[in-house]
């Protein structure tokens, strides 16, 4: 099983798995258990390619992080937690326009994740029930660590104190783990580059160097 289920890693099919030189076809493939250890796998044919390609990836600094973890356990907050927490949103970028400017805007990116609701597969997430509580993951984005973390002490202060219609007054609406609240995570890198190169030979990209060491 767990040999079966690697050739799901990285590919859009498990019975065409793309490589250098050609196509390795596993649609006949049987997998076989000889031991505990030992799978012996027949039927599957390799396609070979007119080209031969390399996949290329790339990554580069996306910013700063800073994030705040939490907990919302308010039933009255869970029955309308959407627009909850559509409402939370925009309130503290509210906040931090209000606080650093209208030019902030194109200086960081804010984003809160939820652990309960659609954090894993978002909205291809066929099961809509809401537990007793819910996890939420704050993270702003922006060029330093310095504005990063300054930022989430904002979001921080208007998260924990965000009303609901049913409650008036100052109240306490998420609980934290931490204090302080913000934790910096430092640099965050995101993918730029998924590429396809046809290099002249197969040996073109990868030059090797030989020293002898006495």
């Amino acid at each position: 099983m767990s040999l079966a289920s690697h050739n799901l890693y990285e590919n859009s099919t498990p019975y065409e798995l793309i490589e250098p030189s050609g196509v390795l076809s596993t649609v006949d493939a049987r997998y076989e258990a000889l031991s505990d250890r030992a799978v012996r796998v027949s039927g599957s044919t390799f396609r070979k390619s007119e080209r031969y390609t390399i996949k290329l990836e790339g990554a580069e600094l996306a910013g700063y992080q800073s994030i705040i973890v939490g907990a919302v356990r308010d039933p009255v907050i869970l029955r309308q937690f959407d627009s909850w927490l559509a409402g939370l949103e925009k309130a503290c970028r509210e906040r931090i326009r209000a606080v650093f400017g209208e030019d902030i805007e194109e200086k960081y990116k804010f984003h809160v994740r939820v652990f309960g609701k659609n954090a894993a597969m978002g909205p291809l997430e066929p099961e809509t029930a809401i537990g007793h509580e819910l996890g939420l993951l704050f993270q702003v984005t922006a060029r330093t660590q310095e504005l990063a973390t300054a930022l989430m002490k904002s979001v921080g202060h208007m998260a924990v104190h965000y009303p609901v219609p049913e409650w008036s007054g100052l109240i306490t609406s998420i609980a934290y783990p931490y204090s302080p609240a913000e934790i910096a995570r430092g640099a965050s890198y995101r993918f730029n580059l998924n590429h396809v190169v046809e290099p002249a030979s197969p040996l073109e990209m990868f030059k090797i160097d030989y020293e002898t060491v006495r």
